[in-house]
C-alpha cells in the first residue's frame, strides 16, 4: 500500500515531488502526468494507492487531480480516497 499526503499535494510540482517519492519513480520521471503514465506501465505489480486529505488535494490540484486518478486507473491502480 502506498499512502500520498494529498496536504503535501498542493500544486503540480508538489504533486509530482510526492508521486516520484512515494511511489519510487526513476531518476529521469520526467514530472507530468504522461511520465507518469509511462512509469507506471512499465511495472507489472499492481499497487493500492491511499490518498490521505483527499479534500486538499482535490481543492489545490482541481481538474489536474482527477486527470491523475485516471492515470492509476488505467494502470490498474485501485485508489482509496480517504
Amino acid at each position: 500500500m502506498i499512502i500520498l499526503d494529498g496536504k503535501r499535494m498542493g500544486d503540480r510540482d508538489a504533486l509530482h515531488a510526492e508521486l516520484k517519492e512515494k511511489l519510487g519513480l526513476p531518476s529521469y520521471y520526467g514530472g507530468n502526468l504522461d511520465a507518469l503514465n509511462d512509469c507506471l506501465g512499465e511495472r507489472r505489480e499492481n499497487a493500492l494507492v491511499v490518498i490521505r486529505d483527499f479534500g486538499d488535494f482535490a481543492e489545490s490540484c482541481g481538474a489536474y487531480g482527477m486527470k491523475l486518478l485516471r492515470v492509476f486507473n488505467d494502470n490498474g491502480i485501485q485508489v482509496i480516497l480517504d
